[in-house]
């Protein structure tokens, strides 16, 4: 009996945060990035296998005959997430035309760093699955520069479908020069939510500059009230912050510079990103470095927050308080003299799905422009952000929120808040992130925080 199995490897959000681990959604995170609607179900998905397409009898017997083709997809993403569920439905519909010869298996680890554990030592045992879920990120590099991934812009441009999508949720996905070897299933934007009724309560104005914001957060401070919720656990959101100055001096150019160990973290914009990640920082609310994704979600919305950063991805979470007048958001407040805009902030299309150059055949290669077909209707049928460009579907009463910040993304600038721990390597990038907290919470001096950064860049820029 014959079997062909092709692997299928399908990563905020949100942050920044999303998309930004995103951190995310992150996006990462990437924090998002924020990939975002993985950090809200991270934890109640850790690890599970599934199969996505149903048994049929059909495909019973095409077993027997030894002609199901078995798709498998390792994915960094929640089960029962809206990504999950728009591929599952996909895939089933896939199968079904194909007269049950054909299914996707999904194994999932929702939470990222066990997940890219799993992942690399997959790959380092010579067992790489056929797609992954991953970021344009240093270790991305690494499988691309061993030939290991499909470049999907060429495969993109190859069937005439590169322009079906999004120009910034393709973007997002590239590496510095431009190539691009995975592709996305997520689109988002990430905000400042806040209490209307706390702002009103307090007589102060939704700030348009930096400056504002930190006089919005002293106002708050001092009258009693908690300025920012925070979940400091995850790390990304408190990186959000940490580039916020540098992006609005110089797009993502400082972070690049500074990976490339071409400046230094006590360089001018690098000051001003201490700086403003240690006076922000003391109007995060107490204990943040240990207040986890839900809990700095929930402070908001019982009204123990006044703002909160995230991406468009909870806006499920927030209707009910933007319906009801207590709710609502702003972006990025901008600076002076700054090189980007009041449009331009953290806009991210997640963690992106790339494909083994072993097994990227023309079955794969069929499923995959099928669901690029078929993708954004569905998604966008969720009350989702699609990557792919797409007419709202009829017969669904979209919300006046999601139509808000649909049209926000239609007006967006050029440039966009690229979470950084998609450009760091691990090692830098978790030097980094441990060690804001201590500077957010003022138990590290600016210096030593400089001075750890520069250390494990050059450690590993050598």
């Amino acid at each position: 009996m014959k079997k062909k199995i092709i692997s299928l490897l399908l990563a905020a959000a949100m942050t920044c945060g999303t998309l930004a681990g995103c951190g995310g959604a992150g996006a990462s995170d990437s924090g998002a990035d924020a990939s975002s609607d993985e950090a809200s179900a991270a934890d109640d998905n850790t690890s599970a296998q599934e199969e996505v397409t149903e048994e049929s009898s059909g495909e019973e017997q095409a077993a027997e005959d030894g002609e199901v083709t078995v798709v498998k997809w390792f994915a960094s993403r929640p089960v029962d997430g809206e990504i999950d569920l728009t591929m599952r439905e996909i895939a089933q519909k896939y199968s079904e035309e194909h007269g049950g010869t054909w299914k996707l298996e999904v194994e999932t680890t929702a939470d990222r760093p066990s997940y890219l554990q799993k992942l690399r030592t997959l790959i380092a045992g010579n067992n790489m699955p056929d797609i992954i879920d991953i970021d344009a990120d240093p270790y991305c590099k690494e499988l691309v520069d061993a030939g290991m991934l499909v470049d999907v812009k060429a495969f993109l441009q190859e069937e005439n479908m590169y322009d079906k999508f999004y120009p910034i949720a393709l973007k997002y996905q590239e590496f510095t020069d431009g190539t691009m070897y995975t592709l996305p299933l997520e689109y988002h934007v990430e905000m400042i939510w806040y209490n209307k009724q706390i702002f009103e309560e307090n007589n102060v104005e939704v700030p348009r500059t930096i400056d504002e914001w930190l006089d919005v957060c002293k106002t708050l401070k001092d009258n009693g009230v908690t300025p920012i919720s925070v979940d400091g656990i995850d790390r990304w959101p408190v990186q959000r912050y940490l580039a916020m100055m540098p992006f609005r001096d110089s797009g993502n150019q400082y972070i690049i510079d500074l990976r490339d160990g071409r400046v230094s973290m006590g360089d001018e914009t690098g000051k001003k990103a201490v700086e403003f990640l240690q006076e922000i920082g003391q109007y995060f609310n107490d204990g943040f470095a240990a207040t986890d994704y839900a809990t700095a979600q929930s402070l908001f919305l019982d009204g123990k927050s006044a703002m909160y950063y995230i991406g468009d991805w909870e806006q499920a979470a927030m209707l009910e308080g933007y319906q009801n007048g207590t709710i609502d958001y702003f972006y990025l407040p901008t600076t002076a003299d700054g090189k980007t805009g009041a449009n331009e902030f953290c806009v991210n299309s997640g963690i992106g799905m790339a494909f083994n150059t072993q097994t990227f055949d023309e079955k794969t290669k069929d499923f995959i422009l099928y669901v690029i077909e078929n993708y954004g209707e569905i998604y966008a049928g969720r009350q989702q952000m699609s990557p792919i460009k797409t007419q709202l579907p009829e017969g669904i009463e979209f919300t006046d929120l999601y139509l808000r910040i649909q049209e926000d993304m239609g007006k967006t600038g050029e440039n966009f808040l690229k979470p950084w721990d998609t450009y760091l390597d691990s090692d830098s990038n978790t030097v980094m992130q441990d060690n804001m907290l201590l500077l957010a919470s003022g138990d590290m001096t600016a210096e030593e925080f400089i001075k750890l950064v520069d250390d494990a860049i050059a450690a590993n820029t050598q």
